[in-house]
């Protein structure tokens, strides 16, 4: 496992003519080489939080240690992190060229270092042969890359990229994000990436830390953020989710628990530790199995009757809202078929494997 390289300890930045702090008590661990993505909706104090790794904005409180040194206390021109902003940030009157060197013109590198290190960079990000055109005459994919490798060829302590996919049309931003992820691992740079788009956290980041409120609700590894969600608001902010309620919780074997719902019966599923009796069932739609009650139907899984009130189609997908007696709306989500074979209207019932439930609390 590689070290700690960035850690932050209790961070806290409450602006002025505020009560609740912007960031609360926040602690993080980055190793070296991984790309950390600070997940969350808008107001969450993800961006305060790199803000303050780089150095743009003064802690109320904390400590931020890079490579064991304390850098709460020194300029931002003097931590050595490359940062990409949002909207990039690009000389329009330099080349791609001398945008890229301009970081190596401010550390005093000599020019002919300057130059190799330049093409260098344009050449990770595959934009070499465009070192002579300005911003304007390029994509906003390729001004992102630009962007990047101006990051990059400084050889940043950090990279912090603070929603540099934004401003990019959908299908840009996903191949971009692979783009970015190739060379941050090809690179080996520590990387913290700020971004409200899930999708871009799950695919990008070896870990990923999900604020709320300036507060950290979980710090995990994508799959465990989405598989096993610690809270309430992680479950529902990162995917969808169905929700179900239970009326009891007992403590089952090897860290499981025994539940009883209204809906589905008594069911052994996994959990957090430490869960008591105020919890519900996280179920994710692409787990839920829908059939037309007329099909058949295995009937050893957790079962109920439902009615669909919606449909919809994506291609590959087919969503239907399903309204379970006491009214309660659960979505499933199934791969289609040429042939659609549940309307609006109809009775299906709907089932799910008990290991694919997870038990998180309320509140």
């Amino acid at each position: 496992m590689n070290p700690e390289y960035l850690s932050i300890r209790q961070l806290k930045k409450t602006y002025p003519k505020t009560t609740a702090p912007a960031v609360n008590d926040v602690n993080l661990d980055v190793q070296q080489g991984d790309l950390v993505a600070l997940l969350g909706p808008s107001g969450c104090g993800k961006t305060t939080t790199l803000r303050m790794v780089a150095g743009l904005l003064e802690p109320t409180a904390g400590q931020i240690f890079v490579d064991g040194k304390d850098v709460v206390s020194i300029p931002v021109h003097k931590r050595g992190m490359g940062m990409v902003f949002q909207s990039y940030a690009l000389f329009p009157h330099l080349t791609v060229e001398e945008n890229v060197a301009f970081g190596l013109q401010m550390l005093r590198v000599p020019r002919a270092e300057v130059g190799v290190r330049s093409l260098e960079a344009l050449e990770k990000v595959q934009l070499s042969h465009l070192k002579g055109r300005r911003p304007a005459e390029l994509s906003g994919g390729q001004q992102q890359r630009v962007a990047l490798a101006r990051a990059l060829v400084t050889n940043p302590t950090l990279l912090l990229l603070d929603e540099p996919l934004s401003n990019l049309d959908a299908k840009l931003r996903e191949a971009m994000r692979r783009e970015i992820r190739s060379i941050q691992q090809e690179t080996g740079t520590t990387t913290l990436f700020v971004t409200h788009d899930q999708d871009e956290a799950l695919d990008m980041a070896d870990r990923i830390a999900i604020l709320n409120n300036g507060v950290i609700e979980q710090y995990d590894t994508p799959t465990a953020i989405y598989e096993n969600p610690a809270t309430m608001f992680v479950a529902n902010f990162v995917g969808r989710a169905n929700f179900i309620e239970v009326e009891s919780v007992e403590v089952g074997p090897a860290g499981s628990y025994e539940v009883t719902s209204a809906l589905f019966g008594r069911l052994l599923v996994g959990g957090a530790q430490g869960i008591g009796n105020q919890a519900s069932l996280v179920v994710r739609p692409h787990r839920l199995s829908v059939a037309a009650v007329n099909s058949a139907h295995g009937g050893t899984l957790p079962t109920a009757r439902a009615r669909v009130i919606a449909s919809s189609y994506t291609g590959n997908v087919r969503s239907y809202d399903l309204q379970l007696d006491g009214g309660q709306v659960m979505r499933a989500d199934k791969l289609s078929t040429a042939h659609e074979d549940l309307f609006v209207g109809d009775d299906a019932l709907i089932s799910f494997e008990p290991g694919d439930a997870y038990l998180v609390p309320e509140g």
